[in-house]
This record gives structure tokens, sequence and C-alpha cells, in this order.
């Protein structure tokens, strides 16, 4: 039997942080959707067939929703998103996906690994589970992109592969090889395909189980 599609809510913008030049974080009504950190949604302008996956970046007790949205210039979503002012009204359906924490794993390491936007899971798990103990490498071509990194304080390094400045001149997994990574870690990997199958082999590598390394694919 056909699971029922889940019915697409029409949410009130409240908010638009304005990060970078393309790079902004969208509030808007939460309207009883809920949510388990990691997970993702689908979002669109209200009266617009077209609809994009974002993760949640706000964390499962706020009042709100938000994501994280970079401006694709040729893009059917993105750009509009970026356009949009407080009042204005988007479609949210989901939410969607398996990208999440488990009691089980926040009992060991955590190790974060994000390119670009692929930062928003970690920042929901972090608001969601105050306390959290994990480290988050961030890897951006710039150094403007470290999105709200003052949120992880010293938890966050930043890898910067097109810029000086930052923890790290040079690309995340570059960064990633060079590091002890114990056996019981459990890795999130977030971001560029092609990141997630390099990181993902370096761990490996190392000696991480499979079942330890957990993948979402952004781009």
């Amino acid at each position: 039997m056909l699971k029922p599609k889940k019915k697409r809510k029409t949410c009130r913008v409240l908010e638009i942080r304005r990060l970078t030049e393309s790079t902004a974080v969208l509030r808007f009504e939460r309207q009883g959707l809920q949510f388990e950190p990691g997970q993702y949604i689908r979002v669109g302008i209200e009266g617009d067939s077209e609809i994009r996956d974002y993760s949640v970046y706000s964390g499962a007790d706020a009042d709100y929703l938000e994501v994280l949205v970079r401006r694709v210039e040729d893009g059917l979503v993105s750009k509009q998103l970026c356009d949009l002012e407080p009042g204005d009204e988007v479609t949210v359906g989901g939410p969607y996906g398996h990208f999440k924490l488990t009691p089980e794993d926040r009992q060991h390491p955590l190790l974060f690994v994000a390119t670009g936007t692929g930062i928003s899971p970690y920042h929901s798990f972090v608001d969601s589970h105050p306390g959290l103990e994990y480290r988050l490498i961030h890897g951006t071509a710039k150094l403007d992109e470290a999105y709200e990194s003052e949120r992880y304080a010293d938890r966050y390094f930043h890898c910067v592969s097109r810029e000086d400045g930052g923890d790290y001149k040079g690309r995340v997994t570059e960064y990633l090889s060079t590091l002890e990574i114990s056996r019981d870690t459990h890795a999130y990997l977030c971001g560029n395909c092609d990141m997630i199958y390099e990181a993902f082999d370096l761990l490996q590598e190392k000696g991480l189980p499979t079942a330890n390394i957990h993948t979402e694919v952004y781009f």
C-alpha cells in the first residue's frame, strides 16, 4: 500500500538573516511541523510548483523553522527564497531523512564534517542537544563562509581552500587525513558528494567501522 503524501504547509516568513552576499538564513512559522534534528524539509515559494530540499537549521525546541540557503543565480528556488521579505509566504513539506543523532551515538566521540551549507544539520544538532560533545570540521572556499560559527565556539575548525585565513589552508579532506581518530568515533559527513566519498574512504582507512559513518549528500 502506498503511504499518503505529507501535506504541505503554508508558512509566513518571520525573518531573513543575510550572512554573505549569496547566503541567508530564512526563518518562518513552524505551523506545528515536528522533526528530528538532522532531517530535511522541502521548501518552495507559495504558489510555485518548484521545491527544494533543505536541512532544518534551527533546533527541535524552537517555535519557528530555519533553513540556510545559498543563492544560485540561475536556480529556480534558492534565488527566490533569498529575495523574500518578512511577511511573504513559503510552502513547506516534510520532514524527511535519516541523518539523525541517536541517544547511543551521543555516548561516543562525535566528529561532524561539512562543506559549505552542509553545516546546517549540525547547527540543529547543537541547538537541540545542549552540552553535546563533538568537534566540527567545516570546509569552505572563502573565509566569510564560516556561517555563524560562533555558535560552536572552540569546537569549530575552519578549512579555507581559496583564501588565506581560517584554521587550515586547504580542503577539509586534506586536514582530515592528518588526524588521529579513535575507532569508537561516530562521524557525520554532510556536503558535496566528492568530499563525502573521499572522507568516507579516509575514515575507513583510519579504522572506523562503516556503521559509525553517517552521510548526507547535499550537492
